[in-house]
């Protein structure tokens, strides 16, 4: 192997591994939500009420 591809397989490997690596410690420093703003949970559709009929463009 050339000294050439050497480099470039350890900057390679360097990106890929310290990429997963940020992304870890993003995730362990801010996890999931635990509170969501009020809202968007009655928010419904017509498709959502079976009683009145559903109208689409055509």
């Amino acid at each position: 192997m050339s000294s050439a591809a050497i480099t470039l397989m350890v900057i390679s490997l360097v990106v890929l591994w310290g990429g997963l690596a940020a992304s870890i410690v993003a995730i362990v420093r801010r996890p999931d939500r635990t509170e969501w703003p009020p809202g968007g949970e009655l928010e419904r559709g017509p498709e959502d009420r079976p009683d009145e009929p559903v109208e689409h463009d055509t």
